[in-house]
């Protein structure tokens, strides 16, 4: 009882600490240990070492403040970290993605009271269904728009995000199956050029494109995107009713990022696009799609 009175109280002071400098040393000469026998506490009580969960912890606050509008740089120097690089490297190692990409498509809420269960549950992983596979290389045209991350906070939920900037979405797709007539019926959603400074980034609403000689029919609002293929993993929402759609979509983005991707043994590829693709189970009263994420092995 000791040792978990000791280990809580640290969880706590680190929370307290958050933005400051926290070092193991000190922590220790808190507890009253020597830095060997506390590192070896809390690494038996919580599973994970002290200085991993500090970063880990920062990180966590970090999310927070990121959904909230902050620009990267500005939310990396508050939590310590000197450079936008090193942010970047320590978020990838510790959530297995970019900081821009959990921007994109979350809003996190204040992280919770920190406890030694809690700790160890996430230091355990999370378990979700999930195809890995190869996807063939293809193309992509569609309608292009920029915006901002200042008014749209997530663009994971596509059916909401185009009713949240007023888009006309079928007008937009049968503009795209009129011309570009796809050999199969299905679209594609997909989010890039992200601008970390701004906040701005390109939407991208589209379907296949299949025929090399359809090039002439590309209109300045348009863009061809190519997807180069590769390792992906798939994640297919649950059978929802039509009314449930929007949140089906929002929670599965969120257990990939803050559940399945940190705790596989894969990392998000960000030298390729993820994106989410609909077909003919987006029609009807019991709606799914597909949120493709690419992924390689853990450096």
């Amino acid at each position: 009882m000791e040792y978990e009175v000791m280990v809580q109280s640290v969880l706590d002071e680190i929370d307290n600490r958050i933005t400051e400098n926290i070092r193991v040393d000190e922590l220790a000469r808190a507890a009253n240990y020597s830095v060997y026998h506390f590192c070896r506490v809390f690494m038996a009580l919580t599973g994970t070492p002290v200085m991993n969960y500090v970063i880990r912890r920062k990180l966590e606050y970090a999310l927070h403040e990121l959904s909230q509008g902050g620009r990267i740089i500005d939310v990396a120097m508050d939590f310590g970290f000197e450079t936008h690089a090193g942010f970047t490297k320590a978020f990838k190692k510790c959530f297995g993605y970019p900081p821009s990409l959990h921007r994109l498509h979350i809003i996190a809420n204040p992280p919770k009271k920190a406890t030694i269960t809690g700790v160890k549950l996430k230091h355990g992983g999370f378990n979700m269904q999930v195809q890995i596979k190869e996807i063939q290389p293809f193309a992509v045209i569609g309608v292009v728009s920029r915006h901002s991350l200042a008014s749209v906070k997530r663009s994971a939920d596509a059916p909401a995000y185009w009713n949240t900037i007023a888009l006309d979405y079928g007008k937009r797709l049968s503009r795209l199956y009129d011309a570009f007539s796809p050999a199969k019926h299905g679209e594609y959603a997909l989010c890039f050029d992200v601008d970390e400074k701004t906040g701005e980034f390109m939407y991208l609403l589209g379907v296949s494109f299949d025929n090399s000689a359809d090039i002439t029919k590309i209109e300045p609002d348009m863009r061809k995107v190519e997807m180069p293929g590769g390792l992906y993993a798939v994640f297919t929402t649950p059978k929802v009713p039509d009314e449930q759609y929007t949140r089906s979509i929002v929670d599965t983005w969120e257990k990939i990022l803050t559940g399945w991707l940190p705790g596989s043994h894969y990392e998000y590829d960000d030298t390729r696009l993820d994106f989410e693709a609909y077909d003919e189970r987006d029609h009807g009263d019991i709606v799914q799609m597909d949120i493709c994420v690419p992924i390689q092995k853990r450096k």
